[in-house]
C-alpha cells in the first residue's frame, strides 16, 4: 500500500505540471505610463557647502529657512530649530555624517544644535514621510549635516574661511575659522568656532526676577509658616491645660 500511495502522488504531480505549464504569461504593471526609476523625483534636497560658507546665521533652523516646506522655530538668532512641514522635535531628526545627534536639542526647543555648519560639504534634507525610507520614526523629515572629518574626494585647493560675528541685543560674539589643503594625497582638515551668548537685553520697565530674590521670598515664607505652626501649637497646648 504504500508503493501505490507514492505512486499516486507522482501522477497528481506530473498532471499538475503539465496544468501550469500551458498558463499564459500574466504582466502586472503600476503605471499606463512608462517611468523609469531614475526619472522619479528624488526626495533628498541636497544644499552645498559653499551656499552655507558665507551664511552668518548662527542656528541650523536659519541656514534651512529658505528652502521650501521649512521654517526655523523662532527661539533667537542662535537658537533655531528646523521645522519641515509643520513637524518638529522628535519627528524631525538631525544628523551628523549619518548619525543621530544626542545633544541638548531634544531636551527642548529653547537649546541649539549643538552643529558646527563651519566646514561641510553639504546638508541633506528629505521632507515628509519619504525619510521613513532611511531613518524610523521621522515623520516630519532628516536633515543631515555632513562635514569634511572624511572627504569624498582629494582637496584640489587650499582653502582658508574666517568670520566674525557680534549681536547687540545680548552682547554676542560669534568667531570661526577653517582650513583645508592637500598634502602628498592626504586631505587636512581643520575646524574652530566660539560662541559667547549673554542674556538679552530688554526695554526698560520691564520685571527681571532674579535668582536670589525668588530664593529670600522662599525662606521669609518658611519662616512665617514655622512661625504660625508654633503659634498654633502653643494654643493647643494652652487649651489642653484649661
Amino acid at each position: 500500500m504504500c508503493a501505490l500511495t507514492i505512486h499516486n502522488n507522482i501522477l497528481y504531480a506530473d498532471e499538475t505540471e503539465g496544468v501550469f505549464a500551458g498558463a499564459d504569461e500574466i504582466v502586472v504593471t503600476s503605471s499606463y505610463i512608462d517611468t523609469k526609476l531614475s526619472d522619479l523625483d528624488d526626495p533628498i534636497h541636497i544644499l552645498s557647502g559653499s551656499d552655507t560658507a558665507f551664511d552668518t546665521t548662527s542656528s541650523l533652523g536659519e541656514s534651512l529657512d529658505n528652502l521650501l516646506g521649512v521654517q526655523s522655530s523662532d527661539f533667537g538668532s542662535a537658537v533655531g530649530h528646523p521645522i519641515i512641514r509643520g513637524l518638529s522635535g522628535n519627528r524631525v531628526k538631525i544628523m551628523n555624517n549619518g548619525k543621530t545627534l544626542r545633544d541638548v536639542s531634544t531636551i527642548g526647543d529653547d537649546h541649539m544644535n549643538e552643529v558646527d555648519l563651519n566646514d561641510i560639504q553639504q546638508i541633506e534634507i528629505v521632507r515628509g514621510p519619504s525619510s521613513l525610507l532611511y531613518s524610523s520614526g521621522t515623520v516630519g523629515g532628516i536633515v543631515n549635516i555632513i562635514d569634511n572629518t572624511i572627504a569624498k574626494e582629494d582637496f584640489k585647493d587650499a582653502k582658508l574661511n574666517f568670520g566674525l560675528e557680534s549681536q547687540s541685543v545680548n552682547d554676542g560674539e560669534t568667531g570661526s575659522i577653517s582650513y583645508q589643503n592637500n598634502f602628498g594625497g592626504f586631505n587636512i582638515s581643520l575646524a574652530y568656532k566660539d560662541s559667547q551668548f549673554d542674556n538679552y537685553d530688554i526695554p526698560n520697565g520691564a520685571i527681571i526676577h532674579m535668582e536670589e530674590e525668588h530664593h529670600d521670598e522662599d525662606e521669609h515664607h518658611d519662616e512665617e509658616e514655622h512661625h504660625d505652626e508654633e503659634e498654633h501649637h502653643d494654643k493647643e497646648e494652652h487649651h489642653d491645660e484649661e
